[in-house]
């Protein structure tokens, strides 16, 4: 009879332990699985932002979504070139550019948001090509389309892709004269953010 109780118990605890394991894998499914995109919801995200396809630039970023639906972003932009003529370095050429981007997400999936958005910005050239007494200011606006990714292992990184097409304008000041100078055209952009 001992050995029929013990067998028994055995058996029971076996059941048990298979239906603990199988319901914390369940709920651990879930947890890693689940709307991920909500993950990022009300938190910041710091990274990056590069624009890749139409000008080359690189810069650090901060993006906010508000809720499933909004979010914002901030960019800093800074870029240096040498100039030289026949072999012969004539000095650095240097962009700071500084944008803002809201944007809206029609489209929210558990790992994915598409959205689009307008950003517009303003920066300035400087340098020792530049003459002191020349001005170049830089302005842009762009309307665009993009898609943030994350993953169901790690919620905390959003990765993004997007298209628009910028409006630049450099605006040239010299003494006496105006320039306005208008470059226009499709941009590709990559982002990674690591929401806080």
């Amino acid at each position: 009879m001992c050995t029929f109780l013990l067998i028994e118990v055995k058996k029971r605890r076996t059941i048990i332990m298979k239906a603990t394991k199988a319901l914390v894998a369940a709920g651990l499914a879930v947890m890693l699985g689940a709307g991920t995109a909500s993950a990022q919801d009300g938190k910041i995200g710091l990274g990056y932002q590069g624009i890749f396809a139409g000008d080359i630039l690189s810069g650090v970023s901060a993006r906010y979504w508000f809720d499933k639906n909004w979010g914002a972003e901030l960019n800093v932009f800074y870029g240096t070139v040498g100039a030289e003529i026949d072999d012969v370095e004539i000095g650095n050429a240097d962009l700071l550019l500084g944008t803002a981007k809201i944007v809206y997400a029609p489209v929210v999936k558990p790992n994915s948001k598409f959205y689009v958005g307008l950003e517009g910005g303003l920066g300035s050239v400087g340098g020792d090509v530049v003459p002191d007494d020349v001005d170049l200011t830089i302005w842009t606006l762009s309307p665009l389309m993009g898609v943030e990714y994350s993953f169901s292992d790690i919620p905390e990184l959003g990765l993004n892709f997007e298209v628009g097409y910028k409006f630049h304008n450099i605006d040239i000041e010299t003494p006496g004269s105006d320039f306005n100078v208008n470059i226009d055209g499709t941009f590709v952009s990559l982002g990674a953010h690591y929401y806080l």
